[in-house]
């Protein structure tokens, strides 16, 4: 049994808790999935391979699919501070006309991905994601923080609130797909998939507040 003060892969500082990298204990957990496969892979092993103990592990991790879907805060992040950049700058540039409404969301998708340290993990969870249906039926609460700031974003442009909950689904539904077609194959860059599945989207007419 692994204990929690087993050497870990990261930096220890004397004195000092361990410094985890979660990035790269979920770069080691996709490696070990890869050889062994997602369901004989536990999170036993995926913390002795990591050099950390269960405990550790847990406290990041909960399971072996928020290992997966790890990683979205700094995306989610980084997506909220750009609409909220678009949002004031509106005022003054035009940028709550419908073209501008969703130029905000294609910077906002496109901000998100400056912010992935490691676009290979990525790469690699989403592959997961789309060969194990229980991992993909994650993906609405997965993805219900981006879904909160786009549908602030849009209410604060005159969008209704009806109209903001269709977009942003459509929204999130896109850029997803975009992003699996992505992890599909070889290209390097997610970002002309995400301009092009942005591309279908469109403001409501009725949607906009008066």
């Amino acid at each position: 049994m692994l204990s929690d003060d087993a050497k870990p892969a990261v930096a220890r500082s004397t004195g000092r808790p361990v410094s985890i990298d979660p990035d790269a204990v979920a770069g080691v957990a996709l490696r070990l999935f890869a050889e062994n496969g997602y369901e004989r892979t536990s999170m036993e092993d995926i913390a002795r391979e990591a050099g950390i103990g269960r405990k550790s592990l847990y406290r990041y991790f909960p399971s072996k699919a928020d290992l997966v879907w790890g990683g979205m805060e700094p995306v989610v992040e980084a997506s909220g501070w750009e609409l909220e950049k678009v949002r004031v700058a509106g005022t003054s540039d035009g940028g709550t006309s419908d073209g501008g409404i969703l130029a905000g969301l294609r910077a906002a998708a496109i901000a998100g991905v400056s912010a992935i340290p490691d676009l290979s993990v990525t790469r690699g969870r989403l592959r997961l994601i789309a060969e194990h249906p229980e991992l993909a039926s994650r993906s609405y609460d997965a993805l219900a923080p981006q879904r909160d700031r786009a549908r602030l974003y849009l209410v604060a442009q005159g969008v209704s609130e009806s109209a903001a909950g269709y977009l942003c689904a459509a929204y999130l539904g896109a850029t997803f797909e975009a992003w699996m077609q992505w992890a599909a194959g070889t290209d390097a860059d997610p970002v002309p998939y995400l301009l092009e599945s942005m591309a279908v989207l469109r403001v409501p007419a009725a949607g906009r507040g008066g």
